[in-house]
Protein backbone atom coordinates (compact mmCIF):
# COMPACT_ATOMS: atom_id res chain seq x y z
CA UNK A 1 0.00 0.00 0.00
CA UNK A 2 1.38 3.37 -0.99
CA UNK A 3 1.07 6.23 1.47
CA UNK A 4 1.59 9.45 -0.47
CA UNK A 5 -1.45 11.12 1.17
CA UNK A 6 -1.92 13.82 -1.48
CA UNK A 7 -4.98 16.05 -1.19
CA UNK A 8 -6.58 18.76 -3.29
CA UNK A 9 -6.42 21.66 -0.88
CA UNK A 10 -2.88 22.33 0.20
CA UNK A 11 0.24 21.23 2.04
CA UNK A 12 -0.69 22.09 5.61
CA UNK A 13 0.18 24.66 8.21
CA UNK A 14 3.34 24.63 10.31
CA UNK A 15 3.40 25.28 14.09
CA UNK A 16 5.71 28.23 13.39
CA UNK A 17 3.02 29.97 11.33
CA UNK A 18 0.54 29.60 14.16
CA UNK A 19 2.90 30.96 16.79
CA UNK A 20 4.06 33.85 14.61
CA UNK A 21 0.47 34.98 13.99
CA UNK A 22 0.18 36.06 17.62
CA UNK A 23 3.05 38.54 17.23
CA UNK A 24 2.24 40.10 13.85
CA UNK A 25 -0.23 42.95 13.85
CA UNK A 26 -2.36 43.97 10.87
CA UNK A 27 -0.63 41.92 8.14
CA UNK A 28 -1.02 43.43 4.68
CA UNK A 29 -1.85 41.48 1.53
CA UNK A 30 0.59 41.68 -1.40
CA UNK A 31 -0.56 43.30 -4.63
CA UNK A 32 -0.94 39.90 -6.31
CA UNK A 33 -4.43 39.50 -4.85
CA UNK A 34 -5.68 42.46 -6.87
CA UNK A 35 -7.71 44.00 -4.05
CA UNK A 36 -5.78 47.25 -3.59
CA UNK A 37 -7.90 49.38 -5.95
CA UNK A 38 -11.21 47.99 -4.68
CA UNK A 39 -13.02 47.70 -1.36
CA UNK A 40 -12.36 44.35 0.32
CA UNK A 41 -14.47 43.24 3.28
CA UNK A 42 -12.95 40.18 4.95
CA UNK A 43 -15.24 37.54 6.41
CA UNK A 44 -14.91 34.23 8.23
CA UNK A 45 -15.80 32.21 5.10
CA UNK A 46 -16.97 32.96 1.59
CA UNK A 47 -20.59 32.17 2.42
CA UNK A 48 -20.65 35.01 4.98
CA UNK A 49 -19.44 37.38 2.29
CA UNK A 50 -22.51 36.28 0.32
CA UNK A 51 -24.62 37.08 3.37
CA UNK A 52 -23.10 40.56 3.49
CA UNK A 53 -24.25 41.13 -0.10
CA UNK A 54 -27.77 40.20 0.98
CA UNK A 55 -27.57 42.90 3.64
CA UNK A 56 -26.04 45.42 1.26
CA UNK A 57 -28.73 44.92 -1.40
CA UNK A 58 -31.61 44.19 0.99
CA UNK A 59 -32.12 40.74 -0.52
CA UNK A 60 -34.74 38.84 1.44
CA UNK A 61 -38.30 37.49 1.17
CA UNK A 62 -39.83 38.28 -2.21
CA UNK A 63 -36.46 38.61 -3.98
CA UNK A 64 -35.14 36.13 -6.52
CA UNK A 65 -31.51 35.21 -7.15
CA UNK A 66 -30.29 33.32 -10.22
CA UNK A 67 -27.51 30.80 -9.51
CA UNK A 68 -25.81 28.02 -11.50
CA UNK A 69 -27.32 24.55 -11.13
CA UNK A 70 -23.80 23.20 -10.63
CA UNK A 71 -22.89 24.41 -7.17
CA UNK A 72 -21.37 23.33 -3.88
CA UNK A 73 -24.48 24.31 -1.93
CA UNK A 74 -22.66 26.41 0.66
CA UNK A 75 -22.68 29.44 -1.64
CA UNK A 76 -26.45 29.41 -2.20
CA UNK A 77 -27.54 28.67 1.37
CA UNK A 78 -27.00 32.29 2.56
CA UNK A 79 -29.66 33.39 0.07
CA UNK A 80 -32.00 30.68 1.39
CA UNK A 81 -31.32 31.76 4.97
CA UNK A 82 -32.09 35.38 4.02
CA UNK A 83 -35.48 34.29 2.70
CA UNK A 84 -34.80 34.83 -1.01
CA UNK A 85 -35.88 32.41 -3.73
CA UNK A 86 -32.91 30.82 -5.52
CA UNK A 87 -33.61 29.93 -9.16
CA UNK A 88 -31.14 27.67 -10.92
CA UNK A 89 -29.95 28.24 -14.48
CA UNK A 90 -28.24 25.84 -16.86
CA UNK A 91 -24.52 25.20 -17.23
CA UNK A 92 -23.11 22.86 -19.85
CA UNK A 93 -21.01 19.74 -19.22
CA UNK A 94 -17.86 21.86 -18.87
CA UNK A 95 -19.49 24.19 -16.35
CA UNK A 96 -19.90 27.07 -18.82
CA UNK A 97 -22.92 29.27 -18.14
CA UNK A 98 -25.85 29.46 -20.56
CA UNK A 99 -26.39 33.22 -20.88
CA UNK A 100 -29.64 32.86 -22.81
CA UNK A 101 -31.06 30.56 -20.14
CA UNK A 102 -30.16 33.15 -17.50
CA UNK A 103 -31.99 35.88 -19.40
CA UNK A 104 -35.04 33.64 -19.90
CA UNK A 105 -35.31 33.03 -16.15
CA UNK A 106 -35.21 36.69 -15.08
CA UNK A 107 -38.47 38.00 -13.61
CA UNK A 108 -39.60 41.26 -12.05
CA UNK A 109 -38.47 39.83 -8.69
CA UNK A 110 -34.91 39.05 -9.78
CA UNK A 111 -32.34 41.19 -7.96
CA UNK A 112 -29.04 39.39 -8.44
CA UNK A 113 -27.30 37.08 -10.91
CA UNK A 114 -24.67 34.80 -9.37
CA UNK A 115 -21.89 33.48 -11.63
CA UNK A 116 -19.19 31.02 -10.53
CA UNK A 117 -15.80 30.65 -12.21
CA UNK A 118 -15.18 26.91 -11.86
CA UNK A 119 -11.80 25.16 -11.45
CA UNK A 120 -9.86 28.39 -12.14
CA UNK A 121 -11.33 28.90 -15.64
CA UNK A 122 -13.02 32.23 -16.44
CA UNK A 123 -16.64 32.35 -17.50
CA UNK A 124 -17.50 34.47 -20.53
CA UNK A 125 -19.66 37.14 -18.88
CA UNK A 126 -18.94 40.33 -20.83
CA UNK A 127 -22.29 40.21 -22.66
CA UNK A 128 -24.13 39.15 -19.50
CA UNK A 129 -22.59 42.06 -17.59
CA UNK A 130 -23.83 44.56 -20.17
CA UNK A 131 -27.29 42.99 -20.09
CA UNK A 132 -27.40 43.11 -16.28
CA UNK A 133 -26.38 46.78 -16.25
CA UNK A 134 -29.06 47.58 -18.79
CA UNK A 135 -31.67 45.81 -16.68
CA UNK A 136 -30.48 47.10 -13.29
CA UNK A 137 -29.47 43.66 -11.99
CA UNK A 138 -26.54 43.12 -9.64
CA UNK A 139 -23.92 40.73 -11.07
CA UNK A 140 -21.94 38.84 -8.43
CA UNK A 141 -18.86 36.81 -9.41
CA UNK A 142 -17.90 33.81 -7.30
CA UNK A 143 -14.09 33.64 -7.48
CA UNK A 144 -13.65 31.08 -4.70
CA UNK A 145 -12.18 28.56 -7.16
CA UNK A 146 -10.10 30.96 -9.23
CA UNK A 147 -7.86 32.88 -6.82
CA UNK A 148 -4.93 34.29 -8.87
CA UNK A 149 -6.58 33.46 -12.22
CA UNK A 150 -6.99 36.13 -14.86
CA UNK A 151 -9.32 36.35 -17.83
CA UNK A 152 -8.24 37.37 -21.33
CA UNK A 153 -8.15 41.02 -20.22
CA UNK A 154 -7.22 40.31 -16.56
CA UNK A 155 -10.86 40.69 -15.67
CA UNK A 156 -11.89 37.78 -13.40
CA UNK A 157 -13.68 39.34 -10.44
CA UNK A 158 -13.78 42.76 -12.09
CA UNK A 159 -16.56 42.50 -14.66
CA UNK A 160 -19.39 42.12 -12.17
CA UNK A 161 -20.42 44.56 -9.48
CA UNK A 162 -18.67 42.53 -6.78
CA UNK A 163 -16.74 39.31 -6.26
CA UNK A 164 -16.68 36.62 -3.57
CA UNK A 165 -13.47 34.85 -2.50
CA UNK A 166 -12.86 31.86 -0.24
CA UNK A 167 -9.19 31.49 0.65
CA UNK A 168 -9.50 28.04 2.23
CA UNK A 169 -10.07 26.60 -1.26
CA UNK A 170 -6.59 27.59 -2.43
CA UNK A 171 -4.34 28.18 0.56
CA UNK A 172 -3.48 26.40 3.84
CA UNK A 173 -5.54 28.70 6.05
CA UNK A 174 -8.05 27.79 8.78
CA UNK A 175 -10.62 30.34 7.63
CA UNK A 176 -11.10 33.39 5.46
CA UNK A 177 -13.34 34.82 2.79
CA UNK A 178 -13.81 38.22 1.21
CA UNK A 179 -16.40 40.36 -0.50
CA UNK A 180 -14.59 42.63 -2.95
CA UNK A 181 -16.68 45.54 -4.19
CA UNK A 182 -15.93 47.15 -7.54
CA UNK A 183 -16.83 50.57 -6.18
CA UNK A 184 -14.54 51.57 -3.29
CA UNK A 185 -17.34 53.71 -1.87
CA UNK A 186 -20.06 51.05 -2.16
CA UNK A 187 -20.03 50.41 1.59
CA UNK A 188 -19.38 53.37 3.87
CA UNK A 189 -20.66 51.85 7.08
CA UNK A 190 -18.65 50.08 9.73
CA UNK A 191 -18.14 46.36 9.16
CA UNK A 192 -19.50 44.53 12.20
CA UNK A 193 -16.94 41.74 12.05
CA UNK A 194 -14.86 40.53 14.99
CA UNK A 195 -12.13 37.85 15.12
CA UNK A 196 -13.41 34.28 15.39
CA UNK A 197 -13.12 32.56 18.78
CA UNK A 198 -9.74 31.01 19.46
CA UNK A 199 -11.38 27.59 19.82
CA UNK A 200 -12.62 27.71 16.22
CA UNK A 201 -9.26 28.86 14.90
CA UNK A 202 -7.61 25.97 16.72
CA UNK A 203 -10.13 23.37 15.53
CA UNK A 204 -9.82 24.55 11.93
CA UNK A 205 -6.03 24.55 12.19
CA UNK A 206 -5.75 20.96 13.42
CA UNK A 207 -6.35 19.33 9.99
CA UNK A 208 -3.79 21.71 8.47
CA UNK A 209 -1.27 20.89 11.19
CA UNK A 210 -1.94 17.23 10.54
CA UNK A 211 -1.17 17.67 6.84
CA UNK A 212 2.06 19.43 7.71
CA UNK A 213 3.13 16.58 10.01
CA UNK A 214 2.08 14.00 7.42
CA UNK A 215 4.28 15.57 4.77
CA UNK A 216 7.15 15.86 7.24
CA UNK A 217 7.01 12.30 8.57
CA UNK A 218 6.25 9.23 6.40
CA UNK A 219 5.49 7.14 9.51
CA UNK A 220 2.58 9.45 10.31
CA UNK A 221 1.36 9.02 6.72
CA UNK A 222 1.35 5.24 7.00
CA UNK A 223 -0.41 5.20 10.37
CA UNK A 224 -3.12 7.69 9.42
CA UNK A 225 -3.89 6.31 5.98
CA UNK A 226 -4.16 2.75 7.33
CA UNK A 227 -6.51 3.97 10.08
CA UNK A 228 -8.67 5.83 7.56
CA UNK A 229 -8.94 2.84 5.25
CA UNK A 230 -9.95 0.52 8.10
CA UNK A 231 -12.72 2.94 9.07
CA UNK A 232 -14.17 3.44 5.58
CA UNK A 233 -17.57 1.76 5.46
CA UNK A 234 -17.72 2.11 1.68
CA UNK A 235 -14.79 -0.31 1.38
CA UNK A 236 -17.19 -3.03 2.57
CA UNK A 237 -20.08 -1.80 0.41
CA UNK A 238 -18.95 -1.27 -3.20
CA UNK A 239 -21.09 1.18 -5.14
CA UNK A 240 -23.09 0.01 -8.14
CA UNK A 241 -21.90 1.86 -11.24
CA UNK A 242 -25.47 2.31 -12.50
CA UNK A 243 -26.77 3.59 -9.17
CA UNK A 244 -27.24 7.36 -9.01
CA UNK A 245 -27.63 8.61 -5.46
CA UNK A 246 -28.20 12.25 -4.55
CA UNK A 247 -26.28 12.51 -1.30
CA UNK A 248 -27.13 15.47 0.90
CA UNK A 249 -24.28 17.89 1.42
CA UNK A 250 -22.59 17.86 4.86
CA UNK A 251 -24.25 19.84 7.62
CA UNK A 252 -21.09 21.95 7.89
CA UNK A 253 -21.84 23.37 4.42
CA UNK A 254 -25.09 24.95 5.57
CA UNK A 255 -25.27 28.53 6.76
CA UNK A 256 -24.57 29.12 10.46
CA UNK A 257 -25.97 32.48 11.64
CA UNK A 258 -23.72 32.38 14.72
CA UNK A 259 -20.74 33.09 12.45
CA UNK A 260 -22.20 36.06 10.59
CA UNK A 261 -20.13 38.63 12.45
CA UNK A 262 -16.87 36.68 12.51
CA UNK A 263 -13.97 38.05 10.49
CA UNK A 264 -10.96 36.36 8.98
CA UNK A 265 -8.50 35.32 11.70
CA UNK A 266 -5.13 36.99 12.15
CA UNK A 267 -3.50 33.63 11.45
CA UNK A 268 -5.15 33.37 8.03
CA UNK A 269 -4.31 36.95 7.17
CA UNK A 270 -0.68 36.34 8.11
CA UNK A 271 -0.51 33.36 5.76
CA UNK A 272 -2.13 35.39 2.99
CA UNK A 273 0.42 38.16 3.52
CA UNK A 274 3.30 35.68 3.23
CA UNK A 275 1.98 34.04 0.07
CA UNK A 276 3.68 34.58 -3.28
CA UNK A 277 0.90 34.57 -5.91
CA UNK A 278 3.35 34.28 -8.80
CA UNK A 279 5.03 31.19 -7.34
CA UNK A 280 1.63 29.56 -6.81
CA UNK A 281 0.54 30.33 -10.37
CA UNK A 282 3.74 28.88 -11.84
CA UNK A 283 3.59 25.73 -9.71
CA UNK A 284 -0.06 24.99 -10.45
CA UNK A 285 0.28 25.58 -14.17
CA UNK A 286 3.35 23.32 -14.26
CA UNK A 287 1.52 20.57 -12.38
CA UNK A 288 -1.61 20.90 -14.50
CA UNK A 289 0.37 20.67 -17.72
CA UNK A 290 2.15 17.55 -16.46
CA UNK A 291 -1.13 15.77 -15.72
CA UNK A 292 -2.64 16.95 -18.99
CA UNK A 293 0.23 15.54 -21.03
CA UNK A 294 0.28 12.29 -19.05
CA UNK A 295 -3.47 11.60 -19.03
CA UNK A 296 -4.94 13.10 -22.20
CA UNK A 297 -4.93 9.76 -24.06
CA UNK A 298 -6.14 7.53 -21.21
CA UNK A 299 -9.34 5.94 -22.59
CA UNK A 300 -11.15 5.32 -19.28
CA UNK A 301 -11.35 9.03 -18.40
CA UNK A 302 -12.27 12.27 -20.13
CA UNK A 303 -10.46 15.52 -19.38
CA UNK A 304 -12.82 18.40 -18.74
CA UNK A 305 -10.56 20.87 -20.57
CA UNK A 306 -8.50 20.36 -23.72
CA UNK A 307 -5.85 22.98 -22.95
CA UNK A 308 -4.58 25.40 -20.31
CA UNK A 309 -5.24 28.98 -21.48
CA UNK A 310 -2.94 31.87 -20.64
CA UNK A 311 -3.81 33.53 -17.35
CA UNK A 312 -5.56 30.53 -15.78
CA UNK A 313 -4.35 29.41 -12.35
CA UNK A 314 -5.96 25.96 -12.12
CA UNK A 315 -7.33 24.92 -8.76
CA UNK A 316 -7.33 21.20 -9.56
CA UNK A 317 -7.38 18.74 -12.46
CA UNK A 318 -11.00 17.80 -13.29
CA UNK A 319 -11.76 14.52 -15.08
CA UNK A 320 -14.92 12.60 -15.93
CA UNK A 321 -14.98 8.92 -14.96
CA UNK A 322 -17.56 6.15 -15.32
CA UNK A 323 -17.90 5.33 -11.63
CA UNK A 324 -16.87 8.23 -9.42
CA UNK A 325 -17.26 6.38 -6.14
CA UNK A 326 -15.14 3.47 -7.33
CA UNK A 327 -12.45 5.83 -8.64
CA UNK A 328 -12.40 7.91 -5.46
CA UNK A 329 -12.02 4.73 -3.42
CA UNK A 330 -9.23 3.38 -5.63
CA UNK A 331 -7.30 6.65 -5.57
CA UNK A 332 -7.63 6.95 -1.80
CA UNK A 333 -6.24 3.44 -1.52
CA UNK A 334 -3.13 4.95 -3.12
CA UNK A 335 -3.14 7.90 -0.72
CA UNK A 336 -4.66 10.39 -3.19
CA UNK A 337 -7.70 12.34 -1.98
CA UNK A 338 -9.92 13.70 -4.74
CA UNK A 339 -12.25 16.68 -4.79
CA UNK A 340 -15.57 17.51 -6.39
CA UNK A 341 -19.15 18.30 -5.44
CA UNK A 342 -20.97 14.95 -5.35
CA UNK A 343 -23.50 16.05 -2.71
CA UNK A 344 -26.69 18.11 -2.96
CA UNK A 345 -28.42 20.89 -1.01
CA UNK A 346 -31.58 19.38 0.49
CA UNK A 347 -33.76 22.31 -0.53
CA UNK A 348 -33.50 21.94 -4.31
CA UNK A 349 -34.25 19.60 -7.20
CA UNK A 350 -31.84 18.95 -10.08
CA UNK A 351 -34.22 16.94 -12.26
CA UNK A 352 -34.27 19.65 -14.94
CA UNK A 353 -30.49 20.06 -15.02
CA UNK A 354 -28.86 16.89 -16.40
CA UNK A 355 -25.53 18.60 -17.11
CA UNK A 356 -25.20 19.75 -13.51
CA UNK A 357 -26.05 16.25 -12.25
CA UNK A 358 -23.43 14.85 -14.61
CA UNK A 359 -20.82 17.22 -13.19
CA UNK A 360 -21.76 16.30 -9.64
CA UNK A 361 -22.06 12.54 -10.10
CA UNK A 362 -19.28 11.78 -12.59
CA UNK A 363 -16.59 14.45 -12.17
CA UNK A 364 -13.70 14.26 -9.74
CA UNK A 365 -10.72 16.55 -9.33
CA UNK A 366 -7.11 15.49 -8.86
CA UNK A 367 -4.72 17.50 -6.66
CA UNK A 368 -2.14 19.76 -8.29
CA UNK A 369 -1.61 22.44 -5.66
CA UNK A 370 1.57 24.42 -5.17
CA UNK A 371 2.93 22.06 -2.52
CA UNK A 372 3.27 19.17 -4.96
CA UNK A 373 6.49 18.51 -6.88
CA UNK A 374 6.75 16.90 -10.31
CA UNK A 375 7.65 13.49 -8.89
CA UNK A 376 4.38 13.58 -6.95
CA UNK A 377 2.48 14.53 -10.09
CA UNK A 378 4.14 11.56 -11.79
CA UNK A 379 2.88 9.33 -8.98
CA UNK A 380 -0.69 10.66 -9.38
CA UNK A 381 -0.53 10.07 -13.15
CA UNK A 382 0.79 6.53 -12.68
CA UNK A 383 -2.02 5.72 -10.25
CA UNK A 384 -4.69 7.05 -12.62
CA UNK A 385 -3.21 5.08 -15.52
CA UNK A 386 -3.13 1.92 -13.42
CA UNK A 387 -6.73 2.29 -12.23
CA UNK A 388 -7.86 3.05 -15.79
CA UNK A 389 -6.14 -0.12 -16.99
CA UNK A 390 -7.92 -2.15 -14.31
CA UNK A 391 -11.28 -0.74 -15.42
CA UNK A 392 -10.58 -2.04 -18.89
CA UNK A 393 -13.15 0.01 -20.83
CA UNK A 394 -13.50 3.43 -22.42
CA UNK A 395 -15.17 6.35 -20.73
CA UNK A 396 -18.80 6.54 -21.87
CA UNK A 397 -21.53 9.06 -21.30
Amino acid sequence: MSVKFLSCNGIGLSPLDILASFFQSSPQLPDGYGFTDRQAIFTYQGRYAVHFICRLLNIGPGAEVLAPAYNCGAEIDPFVWAGAKVVFYRVDERGAIDTQDIIRRVTASTKLVYVSHFFGWPQDIEALSRWCRGNKLFLLEDCALCLFSEGPQKTIGRIGDAAIYSFVKSLPVPDGGALVLKNKDAWKGKTPFRPPPFRNILLNSLPLLKKWFMNANPLWQKYDLTRQLLNKSWLKKPMNQDQEIEREMPQSNYFDPQKIEWSISRLSKRILSKTSPQEIIEARRRNYQYLHDALRNVPSIRLLFDALPDGVCPLSFPIYVNDRNCWAQALENHGILVGGWPSYHRGFSWKDFPEARHLKNDLLTLPLHQGLALHQMAYIAECVQSIAKDHGHHYSR
